[in-house]
């Protein structure tokens, strides 16, 4: 075997198998840094996925359907910020009934419109966009700068978010909304609306995730196509201390974690298949139990807001 190209092989998967868990891992930054726990991850990627397959199938129009996926993610997002914001209903209770929710909701409508053989559906996958030049540097060239869109619009947005939980007067209201909610709301800073805001944000973002493996890696819907990446989302806005770019570090070594059980299953290394499909959450719960010990989440993170003044 070629160790050289077993190991580009696996960084060029471990980044196509990144990219879905960076952008859920982005939005449960920006939903937790607003003090809202986004349980509800993986169920808002599973409708995402969803409707992005659907819409894509239907106009043959590929950046219809992310567009699409974005928002059945944001719209999933919803039903978890009018429970838990409006309703003030247990976060974690209802980010759960959430996720169940969209499995069965997918599911059944996906049924309904395609039915009993419409997992034999696909659509045209995603072409790389390659970049001029950069594309052409030795070993990394390939593996960075011939990705798809997607993962361009991934870089951009996680500078983005970064830039403006960080350096901008909206990002320093959202982290105070996350801190101490009263005190913001003393201040004049609209508690409900940047929550609601924050998690209609994360909804969009984990949609595109969810977009992402129909467009770009499957082709086509399967039940369970989210595979648990929302929670491997969660546990990257955990490692990241809740930081954007951190996270779009956090996802890779996860998304490379995918890459080598695909790879080492493709050259047929004697190992139980069963095993390296467990590997990306093997390295989950390791990776909280080792590193997240210490980490300081939003002080005010999973509490039902009662705003004052009524």
């Amino acid at each position: 075997m070629d160790i050289s190209a077993f190991i580009l092989s696996m960084l060029s998967a471990g980044i196509r198998m990144s990219i879905p868990i960076a952008f859920a891992g982005i939005g449960v930054v920006i939903a937790e840094k607003s003090g809202v726990l986004n349980i509800g991850c993986e169920g808002e990627m599973l409708v995402g996925a969803f409707t992005t397959f659907t819409a894509a199938y239907f106009t043959q129009n590929i950046a219809v359907g992310i567009l699409a996926g974005g928002i059945g993610g944001m719209l999933t997002a919803l039903i978890i910020a009018y429970l838990s914001i409006s309703r003030k209903q247990d976060q974690s209770v209802v980010g759960i009934v959430v996720n169940i929710f969209a499995a069965g909701f997918t599911s059944f409508v996906f049924r309904v419109i395609f039915g009993a053989t419409g997992t034999s559906l696909s659509i045209e996958t995603m072409n790389t966009v390659e970049i001029p030049v950069l594309s052409r540097i030795p070993y990394i060239g390939d593996i960075l700068f011939n990705q798809t869109a997607l993962f361009y619009i991934l870089i951009v947005t996680a500078v983005i978010v970064w830039y403006v939980l960080t350096r901008l007067k909206v990002g320093l209201q959202l982290r105070a909304v996350g801190e101490n909610p009263r005190a913001a709301q003393s201040c004049g800073i609209n508690v409900i609306g940047y929550r609601y805001a924050a998690v209609l944000t994360a909804g969009f973002l984990s949609g595109v995730g969810g977009s992402y493996l129909v467009v770009a890696i499957m082709g086509q819907f399967t039940e369970d196509i989210s595979a648990g990446r929302g929670f491997i989302a969660m546990a990257v806005s955990v490692l990241s201390h809740w930081n954007a770019l951190l996270a779009l570090l956090a996802s890779l070594c996860f998304g490379i974690a995918q890459g080598l059980q695909m790879r080492m299953q493709a050259y047929g290394i004697n190992i139980p298949y069963q095993f390296l499909l467990m590997l990306p959450y093997i390295l989950t719960i390791v990776s909280i139990v080792i590193f997240g010990r210490g980490v300081k989440a939003p002080k005010d993170l999973g509490r039902v807001y009662e705003k004052e003044g009524r």
